[in-house]
């Protein structure tokens, strides 16, 4: 019984053993999702992969494994180099261009990985489908087809080598990234919105006008020019609002809310080009931004958020691409038109004005005025010749009518206006605000029968000009407001 026990003892530690042996023997698998790629065994010596003057190169023609084929046009007189590709979209970047042209031309002092790789190793090296093939061509009609082949093993250098040969290279990780980048990567987006790196008021000023078109409808602004401002006689702000209303805006707001979000628009890279579905990234229905900045005139499109990249998608209009903005403040696309006019309801030159009506609760009043060709001018209320003066200080009363503050409520169903003002002016246009009672202390402004969204709670400016009817009908002088 012992020695039964004993041989079966023996024999388990002889399994044991050879079991040990046997996975010693067996190598480390390598997971299938990592490419087998040699040690690089670097020479001591570096050596000069590709060295030409660039005054004797016309052009580089990059034919890449997967994207579009480009290439880089040189004039070896001027030394400009120029973006080509049959899909290019945008124009190219000039400094990108630059740099990857004298990269490729000037690769020198290389360190070298072998000079006689077998097949084996060349197909290891990634060179039976090289990432990228480059094509350069000299003036002088002769050419050299450079071959960028497999990631190393260790960093992020890339193996290279003149096609055909079995000398290999390793470039290092900047020259890797700059021979291998896409057509993509290489065109100049930044000059095609208005990108004002600076938000003070000479680059912001530099917007003129904008239309914001969204699902809720369209805002418009325009920025008025240096010879309406100082024309004024009385204060106008800087900005007019045409759509939804025509209004006063209130500059602080407007350079706030808009200019100052807008400038920031700065696209970082192209998503995709030539998108078969728009909806993907929400552009199938976009909001559209159209600008004037200077001299250029051009329409944003602006898509849904990108959560994972923290961004915003946008097109510009005429250019078929999606780009991805990292940085901008698109929440200017959520903006209350109402919450953006001036202080004062009303902003008028008097000079353009021919009649004010009032209608205060039934009163009816009728101010008109005659301009003299040197600035001066007659005024009458009704029938009651005023002095120059007490027109003038009438219409600035009427011109006082100030917001307090925004609602979400509506004309009140089957009321009448109980206040109701307009202005006649000289090109025959009927400015028209209406004052709604919503309850014992506020009234919501209609403006030209659009519901602006504001309301007055403080009526006194009506109640005064009431009591300025009756200084003018007993013939009395208006005071200044």
């Amino acid at each position: 019984m012992r020695r039964s026990v004993l041989i079966a003892l023996i024999i388990v530690v002889v399994v044991l053993a050879a079991a040990i042996v046997i996975m010693s023997i067996i190598p480390d698998s390598v997971p299938e999702d990592e490419p087998v790629l040699p040690t690089p065994v670097l020479s001591e010596t570096t050596e000069d992969l590709i060295n030409e003057l660039p005054e004797n190169v016309s052009s580089i023609h990059f034919i890449p494994r997967e994207g579009t084929p480009y290439t880089l046009n040189h004039d070896p007189a001027s030394g400009y180099v120029e973006l080509d590709a049959v899909n290019a979209i945008f124009p190219g970047f000039q400094f990108a261009l630059d740099t990857v042209f004298m990269t490729a031309t000037t690769l020198r002092n290389i360190s070298r990985v072998t000079d006689a790789a077998d097949d084996e190793q060349l197909v290891l090296l990634g060179f039976n489908s090289p990432e990228i093939s480059i094509l350069i061509t000299l003036t002088d009609g002769t050419s050299h087809e450079m071959q960028i082949g497999a990631q190393q093993a260790v960093g992020q250098g890339r193996y290279a080598r003149i096609k055909n040969s079995r000398e290999v290279f390793l470039l290092d990780e900047r020259q890797s990234l700059l021979l291998t980048r896409q057509l993509e990567d290489l065109y100049d987006i930044s000059f095609l919105p208005p990108v004002l790196f600076e938000h003070d008021e000479e680059s912001l000023a530099k917007i003129k006008h904008i239309i914001l078109e969204t699902n809720t409808g369209i805002l418009e602004v325009r920025r008025r020019s240096d010879e309406e401002v100082i024309g004024e006689s009385i204060a106008v702000s800087l900005f007019q609002i045409l759509q939804p209303f025509t209004a006063e805006g209130s500059d602080m707001l407007i350079i706030s809310n808009l200019h100052e979000k807008i400038a920031g628009i700065m696209p970082d890279s192209v998503v995709e080009s030539h998108p078969p579905d728009l909806s993907v990234y929400g552009l199938d229905i976009p909001v559209r931004l159209t600008l004037t900045v200077d001299n250029w005139t051009g329409t944003i499109l602006i898509g849904k958020a990108n959560t994972e990249q923290n961004g915003r998608y946008i097109m510009i209009e005429g250019y078929d691409a999606v780009l991805i903005d990292q940085t901008g403040d698109y929440s200017f696309i959520n903006v209350n038109p109402g919450q953006l006019r001036s202080q004062f309801i009303w902003f008028h030159f008097i000079n353009d004005i021919s009649a004010v009506t009032f209608n205060l609760s039934g009163v009816i009043r009728t101010l008109r005025f005659e301009h003299n060709t040197d600035g001066t001018l007659r005024g009458w209320l009704d029938d009651i010749e005023l002095s120059e003066n007490n027109a003038r200080r009438l219409f600035i009363g009427a011109l006082g009518i100030t917001q307090s503050g925004s609602t979400d409520e509506s004309i009140p169903l089957g009321e009448l206006p109980v206040y109701i003002f307009s202005m006649n002016l000289n090109n025959g246009d009927i400015d028209t605000i209406e004052l709604y009672q919503l309850n014992d202390s506020q009234f919501l402004i209609v403006y030209n029968d659009k519901s602006t969204g504001l309301f007055i709670t403080r009526m006194s400016l009506q109640r005064n000009l009431l009591d300025r009817f009756d200084i003018l009908d007993s013939g009395g002088d208006l005071p200044a407001m």
